[in-house]
């Protein structure tokens, strides 16, 4: 496939949108995961259907994908929407496209985010600059255009130059990578979403919570049920298990201020517009959302402030770091709404109180939101959008965007409301009502049932491993494993990968463990390829006519560097 310019310019531009804020805050949620990033390259080179496939298979591998604190663990943009262009233009299939281009991209990619979040530190003492006039405009331009600015030259310009012109050497690479190694990919690409489960197992779920597991593998393995329907039943079960409990409701009066002493409507709906979409327009290492904070309280500091030294003491008091999870985080600016009417209105010095109520509920907020939405609620309903697009369904990526995009927004809304009625005493209210511990609960079984499900749709392993037995040649895939438990391969693997994961193995060495293990194991013919089935005549016989030595120098070859370099960092550990 030849991508034109045009083509590698609308995947540059759509690559900055994921990254950008202009989605109105679900861009992170949407536009940034390769379940939709893929079907949006897939739409512009033609290829839905194809895109879709990359996308979910890859967005599977990164199912519990976290970024907290400013960290990163894969850039999903260089994987998903780079990823997915030269897959595409490649030809290969999914599974040896997923290891060949979408693992490395993320791992490479990571130094965009590290380069953007280093320079865009500046920003924030252009910002103090502007901030000591009590400039809010130049503050908020500051923030937006310098941060937007910074996200085309680290995304879009990258983008397009390796979609445009890196396609184009693919395949002179392709043509000398040996077809074994390209089956072997494809046996590794098959393997990898185990590591997205396992991570996501990893999160949400407890030993007490594998049998709602092995209800949603039966339920996909043998009954072949769709997975909304295994996603209704396991909120149904969610609800059997932990809702039959009423959910508390936060107690406590509700603070009325009178009219006059509180912003308008507009204004404090205006500032939740902004905290939406700017929160993140200057994501840098020194402030974090320090810029996006200021920014969000710009129509408040106009409003209660109209001289410069009231907008320049504001501005300064907001410009310092701040990181919380967007959502349950928007009841921290609220309640600082609050507690700034109350300091315009009684004159008094509320600036510590203001510093303390921002430093203190940051953490524990982003805490439960971090657990709650990206660890539970977000891949969850991943995970039905990638079974969907498996299926070639496009209803996946789009009932996910709805879906998402609802609750993001609708959880942002209220929390905004309920920081501003309740002030500085909503956190403490709603922690110890104990809804919170009550929805994560039920977000757990259920997403347990559905991950269940999800098992054999993405997971790819099987052996083509045969005996003779007396005169009949038995199949160990089909005669004795599916005898036992049909899927018992991925289900094993999955388990594998949790146990690793929960034992605090780094998941990149997961991840390195299965590329040496699945190129190997295609090379002796446990895992696919054209190898004969390991001992047997017809495999002596391969060896021998193609040399044993020269057959198994590849695996021997990623065995002795994969080793070589884990040798190599737990020599650097030590030190």
């Amino acid at each position: 496939m030849e991508i034109n310019w045009l083509q590698a310019l609308l995947i540059a531009g759509a690559a900055y949108l994921a990254v950008s804020v202009w989605p109105f805050g679900v861009g992170y949620f949407t536009l940034y995961r390769p379940l939709v990033g893929g079907t949006i390259v897939g739409l512009i080179l033609g290829d839905v259907r194809g895109g879709m496939a990359f996308g979910a298979a890859l967005n599977a591998v990164h199912l519990g994908f976290i970024s907290t604190g400013g960290s990163l663990p894969s850039d999903l943009v260089a994987a998903g929407y780079i990823g997915t262009a030269l897959a595409l233009a490649s030809g290969l299939d999914v599974d040896a496209a997923l290891a060949t281009f979408g693992i490395p991209l993320g791992v490479l990619g990571g130094f965009l985010w590290y380069g953007r979040m280093t320079l865009g530190s500046v920003f924030a003492h252009w910002a103090d600059a502007r901030a000591a006039v009590g400039d809010t405009r130049g503050v908020a331009a500051i923030n937006l255009w310098a941060g937007q600015g910074l996200l085309c030259v680290f995304y879009a310009l990258p983008t397009f130059v390796i979609v445009y012109l890196g396609q184009r050497g693919l395949d002179a690479v392709l043509n000398v990578i040996p077809q074994d190694l390209i089956s072997g990919l494809a046996v590794v690409g098959g393997m990898l979403p185990a590591v997205g489960l396992g991570l996501l197992l990893r999160s949400i779920g407890k030993p007490r919570l594998i049998p709602y597991l092995v209800v949603g593998f039966v339920l996909s393995t043998y009954l072949e049920l769709p997975i909304l329907v295994i996603a209704l039943l396991g909120a149904s079960v969610a609800w059997l298990v932990v809702g039959r409990e009423a959910i508390p409701v936060p107690a406590g009066d509700v603070s009325e201020r009178p009219a006059a002493q509180r912003v308008p409507r507009r204004v404090l709906w205006g500032a939740w517009r902004r905290w939406v979409m700017f929160l993140h327009a200057s994501y840098n290492y020194e402030r974090l959302q320090g810029l996006g904070f200021a920014h969000a309280m710009k129509p408040v500091i106009e409003y209660l402030y109209p001289d410069r030294e009231g907008r320049a003491a504001a501005l300064k008091r907001h410009l310092t770091f701040f990181n919380s999870e967007p959502q349950f985080g928007a009841m921290v600016p609220a309640a600082v709404i609050a507690m700034e009417e109350e300091r315009a209105v009684a004159g008094a010095s509320l600036d510590e109180s203001i510093h303390g109520v921002k430093s203190g509920l940051m953490g524990p907020l982003a805490g439960v939101g971090d657990s709650l939405l990206q660890g539970t609620v977000t891949p969850l309903l991943l995970s039905m959008g990638i079974a969907l697009a498996e299926e070639g369904r496009l209803l996946g990526p789009v009932l996910y965007v709805i879906l998402i995009s609802a609750i993001v927004l609708a959880g942002s809304r209220t929390f905004w409301s309920l920081g501003y009625r309740w002030g500085r005493a909503v956190v403490s209210r709603v922690l110890s009502s104990g809804w919170v511990q009550v929805l994560s609960e039920g977000a757990a079984v259920a997403g347990m049932v559905v991950l269940g499900g999800l098992t054999t749709a993405v997971v790819h392993v099987n052996t083509p491993l045969s005996f003779a037995m007396g005169q009949m040649q038995v199949s160990l895939q089909g005669d004795v494993l599916d005898t036992i438990l049909r899927g018992l391969l991925p289900l094993a693997l999955t388990l594998l990968v949790w146990w690793a994961l929960v034992r605090r193995v780094p998941s990149m060495r997961v991840i390195g463990w299965i590329f040496v293990v699945g190129i190997d194991l295609s090379y002796v013919g446990l895992a696919g390829g054209a190898v004969p089935p390991l001992f047997t005549r017809e495999w002596v016989a391969f060896l021998r006519g193609e040399g044993w030595l020269l057959r198994l120098w590849l695996p021997l070859a990623v065995t002795g560097v994969w080793l070589g370099f884990w040798a190599w960092r737990r020599t650097l550990d030590s030190r």
